[in-house]
């Protein structure tokens, strides 16, 4: 049997792990349920076989801890603070501007997918999974994810369009479709 060592995969996928989390928790302390993850894989490193990537075991292990502690609350609600409180805005500068409304843009549109749908686009769309590994950690086919990923674009499209998105890279006005003239 291959030998194992949690402190390797701390140093290669701790990142990782981290990224997941704040995504999936919206939360930017996770440092708790980071550890949390780590000593669970301890506990059952004798349960891991190799028979999939360590990484996405890891991912698994956190994400079923963000489901048991928060399974009665609304975990994607205070996603956005993820976009908004590491971002320094120079006062005047319009690029930074519009890029950090694009951004909220997004994130609220990420925000109003199913369940599923969010989860598949954090890990295929933001953190790059393949499709194998993603599904591997849902625990459905990679036709499912890549199934779910496609119209969880289709979706998002959709409703960054209804808030007025241009995807020619114009900025249209805001709600236009939705005020009156």
């Amino acid at each position: 049997m291959k030998e194992y060592s949690i402190e390797d995969w701390f140093e290669k996928y701790e990142r990782d792990i981290t990224s997941f989390l704040i995504y999936y928790t919206g939360f930017t302390d996770v440092e708790d349920l980071v550890q949390d993850t780590f000593l669970i894989a301890i506990n059952k490193i004798s349960k891991f076989k190799g028979g999939s990537n360590p990484k996405t075991w890891l991912i698994a292990i956190a994400r079923n801890i963000v489901i048991d502690r928060y399974r009665r609350k609304r975990v994607w609600q205070r996603i956005k603070h993820y976009f908004t409180s590491d971002q320094e805005q120079v006062p005047g500068s319009e690029d930074i501007i519009i890029q950090s409304q694009e951004q909220q843009q997004l994130y609220d549109a990420i925000e109003r997918l199913s369940s599923r749908q969010k989860e598949v686009v954090i890990l295929r769309g933001i953190l790059e999974l393949s499709s194998n590994e993603t599904g591997e950690i849902l625990k459905c086919t990679p036709n499912s994810v890549n199934v779910t990923y496609h119209r969880a674009l289709k979706k998002l499209k959709e409703l960054m369009e209804e808030e007025g998105f241009d995807f020619e890279g114009n900025r249209a006005n805001q709600r236009k479709s939705k005020e009156p003239s």
